[in-house]
């Protein structure tokens, strides 16, 4: 593909189709091979040419496939990183320390978080990925009234599960 390195607006339906560009995404993701399956490489390289037309910039004066490279990088570590984290529920009560593993309940986290006072903040921090300075321009508020508001429904969410154990 001859447009990867020319300075006019990449298309993601083309660039997914275009064998330079899987190859270039095949080299950067071959390092992550031993410890991502090829279902989450492939997810990987979809999400970072995904990503690299959405933000290329021509007018920057650097090339498509350095966006492609670098966040083909990216997204396999985020996802090395998040196959490496453990998800395990919490039991509210001590049943289990006591052996007893027929009657224990777990915490559904999302009735948790929908108790805070605010929930939808919790939400889009930690599930939408919002940075706060987002969530401050949505709100028309300050970013140090999100940070408070955030803060605060996090020490109650931390209190509330701590109690529940």
């Amino acid at each position: 593909m001859s447009q990867i390195h020319c300075s006019k607006k990449i298309d993601f339906n083309e660039a997914i189709k275009d064998d330079d560009i899987k190859k270039i995404c095949m080299k950067a993701a071959s390092s992550f091979s031993n410890c991502l399956s090829e279902e989450e490489i492939k997810n990987c390289i979809q999400s970072a040419i995904w990503s690299a037309s959405l933000n290329f910039k021509p007018e920057k004066n650097t090339k498509f496939t350095t966006y492609l490279y670098r966040g083909v990088i990216h997204e396999c570590l985020k996802c090395k990183k998040m196959s490496s984290k453990k998800i395990s529920c919490v039991p509210i009560n001590n049943n289990i320390l006591s052996g007893n593993f027929n009657n224990f309940s777990k915490i559904d986290l999302m009735d948790e978080i929908k108790v805070c006072s605010e929930p939808d903040i919790l939400i889009e921090r930690f599930f939408y990925n919002f940075t706060l300075n987002e969530m401050a321009i949505k709100r028309g508020v300050s970013k140090e009234t999100i940070r408070f508001k955030l803060r605060k429904n996090l020490d109650f969410l931390k209190t509330r599960l701590s109690k529940s154990v």
